[in-house]
């Protein structure tokens, strides 16, 4: 496994010159890179099958022993950074961008896009499968996001939040 994970971390690089691996980095033969946007993967990180990372002429930086698991989705138009030591589980959805809609003349797939500031994933984070984390959004170190949340707003260090939108409903201090 380990030399598959090798081989298929050279064919994405060959094909994707803005993407950068440092040390120990793996990913699955059945993710996908999109180029158009610089994307790199920290020391002994993992992005699993399915995954999906979409600069679209943004940039995704993923920390150190961080995991990515089955079929996270994250466009990186706006910017998205990921800690270390952070765990995301299956069919996450993270968008650190919007579609502009503030014309009525116009249809809004024409209106083009817009970001807030992108997305920052602070370490030691661990959100849980199905949510989605929205454009502007800092969620700070050592914090659990409940499965299925909605987070649109910043999440302070070491809260736990659940919930659409996503609310804080505990504390790990």
């Amino acid at each position: 496994m380990s030399l598959t994970y090798n081989l298929t971390g050279i064919f994405f690089r060959l094909f994707n010159r803005q993407l950068t691996m440092e040390k120990g980095a793996r990913i699955d033969p059945r993710a996908f890179v999109a180029r158009g946007g610089t994307v790199h993967i920290g020391e002994n990180s993992i992005v699993r099958a399915g995954t999906m990372l979409l600069p679209s002429s943004g940039r995704i930086h993923i920390g150190k022993r961080t995991s990515l698991n089955q079929y996270v989705v994250i466009n990186g138009e706006g910017g998205v950074k990921i800690g270390d030591d952070v765990m995301i589980a299956a069919f996450t959805s993270i968008f650190a961008a919007n579609h502009r809609s503030d014309r009525v003349d116009v249809p809004m797939r024409q209106q083009g896009m817009y970001s807030k500031g992108g997305i920052v994933i602070e370490d030691d984070v661990w959100i849980g499968t199905h949510c989605a984390i929205l454009d502007g959004v800092t969620i700070g170190h050592g914090s659990i996001i409940a499965a299925g949340a909605v987070v649109n707003r910043d999440v302070p260090p070491f809260s736990i939040v659940g919930g659409v939108p996503g609310k804080v409903i505990g504390t790990r201090t």
